[in-house]
């Protein structure tokens, strides 16, 4: 009895060490390395001095038994362009890290990177490196670093923005009454969240087809690319007069284009694009807007819409809605003699529509076109139209109604023609439209309807 009473300490404290979970006893074995989410971490162009969005790495312990990751730290150390933060604590080193067996951690690491003197994108590298029993394991960090004007909120005069640089708005930037904001070929606007372009002046965008003007938001990760809603868009102002807005992409707006400007000379939207727009695409109110080679696709709203009467001229133009994940309960094209939930009504409203598509792919949506009162169409030919509504009225005219376009592959947001498409020759010769939205010679005999030209005489 004396025996067992003397042994029974030493048998209690054998079965609490046998008792250890496999999972929390350190391994030294230098085979027990670590796993990573990725082996590289690459950041889509960071603009200078904004820092970027933080990415994520995730850790893993594939090993049945804990290990001790000695050291996490960045190459280069003091000088690196990174930071980590590790276990919620910024620091650019951790020592003596306890992982779990069949556990992981989260590292996070964010890019800022200086100002340079370079126009062009430069490349900015480092790596993480993870020592664990002596073995030494890394993940490369990659970002496209990029110079660039940045726009805080406040007014402008006339000037122009340059293609050297992106320009970034930060906030609301107006161009004020009497000036003239000139954007020439090739430049490149990103809008920060909520940031808007206000023209109480004009607005001259300069694209060409080779060289076209993109808008979009200031995120550039690849996940953003056809995010809607990431900045407010443009916004013509009542006192604005005479803009041009030629061969611009404008995307990942809440309006790509919002107009309201009575009794002021109109507004040209020719050779562009505007898509994954929260709301609208382009929308005018009582207005003159004219639309000539354009298309516009994937917006939450009206693709196109004039409301509160107007003069309203689309031609050659594309309007369609394929696999928008945007829950859309408006047609895509509406012109109008009032505005919804206003008192606004019975303004003179008039619509020219010619050689255009307006089409979806949704089967719950048949009437893609409203135009109220049907008047207001004063001329629509040479069309092809998602309408069952005005089917008897637009019969005829050369327009081809309820007959699928038979886009390339509007899936991929190829809106051009395919071998087969009926709209393929269709088109009414307009002597002054010579090209199309990407500077393609439009048929002198038999063009097509829609924004691209696939016809060669």
């Amino acid at each position: 009895m004396r025996y067992l009473l003397a042994i029974l300490p030493l048998l209690l404290l054998l079965s609490v060490f046998g008792c250890e979970p496999k999972d929390e006893v350190i391994t030294t074995d230098p085979n027990a390395v670590l796993r990573f989410s990725a082996d590289t971490l690459l950041f889509d162009t960071v603009f200078v001095s904004r820092g970027s969005i933080t990415k994520r790495l995730k850790v893993y312990n594939r090993n049945e038994k804990a290990v001790r990751i000695s050291q996490v730290t960045l190459a280069g150390a003091g000088n690196s362009p990174y930071q980590l933060t590790i276990n919620g604590v910024q620091a650019p080193l951790a020592n003596n890290l306890e992982l779990r067996g069949g556990d992981s951690l989260y590292v996070l690491v964010k890019a800022n990177i200086n100002p340079t003197d370079e126009n062009q994108p430069f490349l900015v590298a480092d790596s993480i490196l993870f020592t664990t029993n002596g073995q030494q394991q890394n993940v490369k960090l990659v970002a496209y670093g990029q110079n660039a004007y940045f726009h805080r909120k406040g007014r402008i005069g006339t000037t122009t923005w340059a293609s050297d640089k992106p320009h970034v708005l930060l906030d609301s930037v107006l161009v004020e009454e009497g000036a003239v904001l000139t954007i020439d070929p090739g430049a490149r606007i990103y809008g920060a969240n909520k940031s808007v372009l206000l023209v109480a002046g004009q607005l001259q965008v300069q694209g060409t087809p080779q060289e076209r003007v993109y808008f979009s938001g200031y995120r550039r990760e690849e996940g953003y690319r056809t995010l809607p809603g990431q900045w407010e868009g443009i916004r013509i102002l009542a006192t604005s007069a005479g803009n041009q807005i030629k061969y611009a992409d404008i995307k990942n707006t809440v309006y790509g284009l919002r107009i309201g400007n009575p009794g002021k000379t109109g507004t040209l939207i020719e050779g562009s694009i505007v898509a994954h727009a929260l709301l609208g695409g382009v929308v005018a109110f009582t207005s003159e807007v004219q639309l000539v080679n354009t298309l516009i696709y994937n917006c939450g709203q009206y693709g196109f819409g004039g409301l509160g009467g107007g003069k309203y001229e689309l031609l050659y133009t594309t309007i369609a809605s394929y696999q928008n994940p945007l829950q859309r309960e408006t047609p895509l094209l509406a012109v109008t003699d009032f505005i919804p939930e206003t008192d606004i009504k019975d303004q003179p409203a008039s619509l020219r529509l010619v050689n255009s598509i307006v089409y979806s792919d949704g089967y719950s949506t048949v009437n893609e076109v409203l135009v109220e009162p049907a008047t207001a169409a004063t001329e629509v030919s040479h069309s092809l139209l998602r309408t069952q509504m005005y089917r008897e009225l637009l019969e005829g005219k050369g327009n081809l109604l309820n007959t699928e376009p038979k886009f390339k592959a509007p899936t991929k947001y190829d809106f051009s023609l395919d071998t087969l498409s009926p709209a393929s020759g269709a088109a009414k010769v307009l002597s002054t439209i010579r090209h199309d939205i990407k500077g393609t010679p439009r048929s002198t005999t038999r063009p097509d309807i829609g924004a691209y030209e696939r016809t060669v005489d």
